[in-house]
This record gives C-alpha cells, sequence and structure tokens, in this order.
C-alpha cells in the first residue's frame, strides 16, 4: 500500500483556501487602530466552517430544504449565536438554539459546548455517543470524553484537534482539508 503524502504547496494552498473561506465568513466591523477580533467571532466562523466540512449520515438530514441546527451551549453562546445569525452551511439555512438542559439537544445536527459546561460535558457526550451530531468544545478534556472537534487557545490564536474516532463512531466525516489544518488528530493517521 503506498501512501500518500501532501506536498508543502499542497498544504499551503488548502490552509489558505481554508482560511480564506474563514475570513469571508467573519462579518466586517468598523476600523480601528488597534482592534483585535473578539474570540467568539473567531470560534463562530470555526464553527460555521466546521459545519460547511462535515458530512452527515443519510438521515440525519434526508431533507436538503431542512435547516441545520447547532445548539450552542456554555459561556460565549450567545455572542456565538449573535454571530451565526443568517447564515447558512451548505446551502441550507442555520437555526441556533442555545438549550438549557441536555434533554433539550435531541435535535440538534452540530452543538458546540463551550466554557462552563465542564460538568455537564461527560453526560452530554456519553448520551450523544452514536448519534449523528458533530460535537465541538473548547475544554482540555473535550476530546478524551468523546468530542470530536476541541478549539484551544495557542499563543493567542485559536487552534483546533479532532478526534476521527469519535467522528467514525457517530457516523459523521470530515473534509480531509480539515483533518490536515488540525493540530492534532487522534485515531486517524498522523501528519
Amino acid at each position: 500500500m503506498t501512501t500518500r503524502r501532501h506536498t508543502p504547496w499542497r498544504l499551503r494552498y488548502w490552509a489558505s483556501s481554508l482560511l480564506a473561506a474563514l475570513s469571508a465568513s467573519l462579518p466586517a466591523w468598523p476600523l480601528a487602530e488597534e482592534m483585535a477580533v473578539p474570540e467568539q467571532q473567531i470560534k463562530a466562523a470555526y464553527i460555521l466552517n466546521f459545519t460547511r466540512y462535515a458530512s452527515w449520515p443519510g438521515p440525519a438530514l434526508a431533507d436538503p430544504r431542512a435547516p441545520l441546527v447547532i445548539c450552542l451551549m456554555g459561556q460565549g453562546a450567545a455572542d456565538i449565536a449573535r454571530q451565526l445569525q443568517n447564515r447558512a452551511a451548505g446551502g441550507r439555512p442555520l437555526e441556533l438554539r442555545t438549550p438549557a438542559r441536555i434533554e433539550d439537544t435531541g435535535e440538534c445536527h452540530a452543538i458546540y459546548l463551550g466554557q462552563g459546561e465542564r460538568q455537564r460535558q461527560s453526560a452530554l457526550l456519553a448520551r450523544l455517543r452514536d448519534q449523528a451530531v458533530l460535537t465541538i468544545g473548547d475544554s482540555s478534556s473535550f476530546l478524551a470524553d468523546g468530542g470530536i472537534i476541541n478549539m484551544m487557545l495557542v499563543e493567542g490564536s485559536i487552534r483546533f484537534e479532532v478526534n476521527l474516532a469519535a467522528a467514525k463512531r457517530s457516523g459523521m466525516s470530515l473534509n480531509p482539508r480539515v483533518l490536515a489544518l488540525a493540530d492534532r488528530v487522534l485515531g486517524g493517521a498522523s501528519k
């Protein structure tokens, strides 16, 4: 069996393509001399693009006109919801929800579990273990608890890592472009 290695130009091409997509999905903000992009705005762009580069198994999104339901929980959920309003992923409008209880996440196609949700994180991820839900979080134990994508702050920038085994178990698949840009991929081929 031959192993196909990504050439540096190919990785740079895909990295710049994803960066351009992320940049295009960020809403415009007023110009200022030293204005930093708020962390929640960057996370919203990542969440949007993760949903654009994810595939759900057949029955999960069978109706092509059905909205993609993204549930947002934890600190920053309201800010992220504002950033994602009136957006679409894969031609589907986004329906944003901020459920207060784990029991209210049954219709979610993607879930972002933000800071402040560590106590409920294990229970939620156990409940979703074999369901076709793209789970996205930002805690150091998120992947170990069975989450699919974990965002983290590294030297002032948002990075991410992927648990490919958790994605496969839930029937989800992620575009290889996403995997190539991840800092770490668990349960799959290493970079």
